[in-house]
C-alpha cells in the first residue's frame, strides 16, 4: 500500500457512520461536576532533560511493530516494546458477546481472510482465527494486551486505545471499562497508562460516564474540527501528519503547546517526516516502524531541543529531507483532508456546551459493570 493511499485508511471508515443517541435515559440522573473536567495525560510526554532542553517525542507503535510482524496482535506489540516502543496504539472493536478485541477493521477480511464481521462473531469463534500475514497469530482480546503489560518490567508502557467509530458507542465504551477494571496494574494505575482515542464528541460523555479518571484524545483528521475541541479542558489530541504538515497546522501546533495539551501525530514511517515531527516538538510520534523511529530520535537526543527549537548544530529548520514530492503530496493530503473533515463535522456535529460551560446530568452505570 502507498503511502498515499494509507494516510485515508483511517480517513474514509469515519465517514460511513450516522450520529446515533449514546446516553440512555434508563436510569436516574444525578446532578456532577462539569463534564469538562477530563484529567490531564501529562505523563505522556518527553519531557526535559535537566540542562533545560526538550527530550525528543515518544515512540508510539501504531497498531505494534506493523512494519515487520502482522498488525494488532501481541506478536507486534511484544516486539514494539523490545525495540524500544514507549506507548502501543490498539484498535478497539467489541464482539458479538461483548468481548473487547484489538482489531483495525471491522471485517475480518482483510487480515484473517474472513468475509465476516466482528460484530457479527462471538469470541469462541474469534479465538480460532490466525493472520494471513506470517508467523500467523491469532486476534488478541484487550484482557490480552493489559495483562501483558501490567508486569513490573514493562510498567513504563502506556497505551492509545484507538475506540473506533462502527461500534456502538455505549457498548464498547462499557466493555472497555468493564476489561480496564478487571486487571489490576500495581506499580502505576491504569489511568497513567491509558489514553482513552475518540474519533467524535458523541463518545466524550461515555468516556467520562464509564472511566471518568482517564484522560481523553481527539484522534482526527480535520483540524477544523479539533479546533473545536481546544475549549474542552485537557483534552490532547492525535492528528494526521499531513494535516498538520499543511495550511493553518503551524498556528494549531501553537495553540495546542500554548494551551499545555499533549499532541500526537500519525502515521510516520519515513525518516524525513519523523525528523520533521522531532524538529517541531510533538509529543509523541506514532510509526508502523518504531524501531527505525527509535533510531532516528536517538540520533537527534544528542544535539539537544532548546524551549523555542534545535540549537544550531543541527540540521537547518527547513531541511528536514523532505523532497519536493513529499511536499506536494503533503500540500495536496492536505487539502483532501481539509475538505473530507468539513463532511466529517457535519456527519458527526461536535456540540461541546455541556463540556465547557454548564453542569451535567450523569447517568449511573457502575451498577452494571
Amino acid at each position: 500500500m502507498s503511502t498515499e493511499t494509507a494516510i485515508f485508511e483511517d480517513v474514509t471508515a469515519t465517514l460511513d457512520y450516522s450520529v446515533g443517541d449514546c446516553i440512555s435515559t434508563t436510569h436516574p440522573a444525578q446532578p456532577l461536576e462539569p463534564r469538562s473536567h477530563f484529567p490531564k495525560s501529562s505523563w505522556a510526554n518527553p519531557g526535559y532533560n535537566k540542562d533545560g532542553t526538550r527530550g525528543v517525542p515518544l515512540t508510539v507503535a501504531h497498531r505494534g511493530f506493523k512494519a515487520k510482524y502482522p498488525e494488532n496482535t501481541m506478536c507486534a506489540f511484544s516486539h514494539a516494546v523490545k525495540v524500544g516502543a514507549q506507548g502501543l496504539e490498539a484498535d478497539m472493536h467489541i464482539s458479538k458477546d461483548g468481548v473487547v478485541v484489538i482489531s483495525h477493521d471491522a471485517t475480518l477480511q482483510r487480515c484473517y481472510g474472513v468475509r465476516k464481521r466482528i460484530i457479527d462473531c462471538d469470541w469462541e469463534y474469534l479465538s480460532t482465527l490466525r493472520t494471513i500475514k506470517p508467523p500467523f497469530e491469532p486476534m488478541p482480546r484487550l484482557l490480552y494486551l493489559l495483562q501483558y503489560i501490567s508486569v513490573p518490567e514493562r510498567s513504563h508502557v502506556w497505551l492509545l486505545l484507538d475506540i473506533k467509530l462502527d461500534n456502538d458507542p455505549e457498548a464498547i465504551m462499557r466493555a472497555i471499562a468493564k476489561t480496564v477494571l478487571s486487571i489490576p496494574s500495581v506499580h502505576r494505575p491504569w489511568n497513567e497508562r491509558i489514553i482513552l482515542g475518540c474519533w467524535a464528541a458523541k463518545y466524550f460523555p461515555l468516556c467520562h460516564t464509564y472511566l471518568p479518571k482517564y484522560p481523553v484524545a481527539l484522534i482526527t483528521y480535520s483540524l477544523l474540527y479539533a479546533r473545536k475541541f481546544l475549549k474542552v479542558p485537557n483534552i490532547s489530541f492525535s492528528i494526521e501528519l499531513k494535516a498538520l504538515m499543511g495550511p493553518g497546522g503551524a498556528k494549531f501546533l501553537a495553540d495546542v503547546k500554548h494551551s499545555r495539551r499533549q499532541i500526537f501525530v500519525w502515521t510516520v514511517n519515513e525518516e524525513s517526516l519523523m525528523r520533521w515531527s522531532v524538529r517541531n516538538e510533538v509529543d509523541g510520534v506514532i510509526t508502523d516502524d518504531p524501531e527505525l523511529l527509535r533510531k532516528i530520535s536517538d540520533g537527534c537526543e544528542g544535539d539537544r531541543l532548546h524551549y523555542g527549537g534545535y540549537i544550531s548544530n543541527f540540521h537547518d529548520s527547513g531541511d528536514d529531507g523532505i523532497t519536493v514530492l513529499q511536499r506536494v503530496n503533503v500540500l495536496v493530503a492536505a487539502v483532501i483532508l481539509f475538505v473530507l473533515g468539513g463532511v466529517f463535522a457535519i456527519v458527526h456535529p461536535a456540540d461541546l456546551k455541556e463540556f465547557t460551560e454548564e453542569p451535567y446530568e450523569e447517568y449511573d452505570r457502575w451498577e452494571e459493570l
